[in-house]
């Protein structure tokens, strides 16, 4: 090329950045400049909140769904580990909740069942495990 054509697509583009610096100085001066074009701001702005919404719902659902699935293998960590605390001859209750510093709210912990006893020990390192896996992360 030569240089007078690209010295006319260099005076168009100053012209042209030129004007939109001047219809966007403000707020207003680009709207009015947006509605002497046909453009419907109102609409525009909110069609491009809802799309903003829709974004923002659904990579808070991609986070929601990697959160369970770490969950759950948390909670596969957690059942495996109760069961072997379980399975242990030497398993006690009373020494467990005193080592792990839990707070019962059972006036009767011996009358717990075994199914009980499991559910709540999966949940209590379910917990653990993700808030040691959390701390870890920071």
């Amino acid at each position: 090329m030569n240089k007078k054509a690209n010295q006319s697509k260099s005076d168009f583009v100053n012209l042209f950045l030129s004007t939109a610096e001047n219809d966007s100085n403000s707020k207003e001066a680009a709207e009015a400049f947006l509605a002497s074009e046909g453009v419907n701001t109102e609409k525009l702005v909110s069609e491009g909140l809802k799309k903003i919404k829709k974004m923002q719902m659904l990579a808070d659902a991609k986070r929601t769904e990697h959160e369970m699935q770490a969950a759950e293998s948390v909670k596969s960590k957690a059942i495996e580990w109760v069961d072997n605390l379980l399975a242990n001859i030497n398993f006690s209750l009373p020494e467990l909740v005193q080592k792990e510093e839990l707070s019962m709210s059972f006036r009767n912990v011996e009358n717990l069942s075994q199914d009980d006893i499991r559910n709540i020990l999966i949940r209590h390192f379910t917990l653990k495990f993700m808030n040691q896996q959390n701390n870890d992360k920071k």
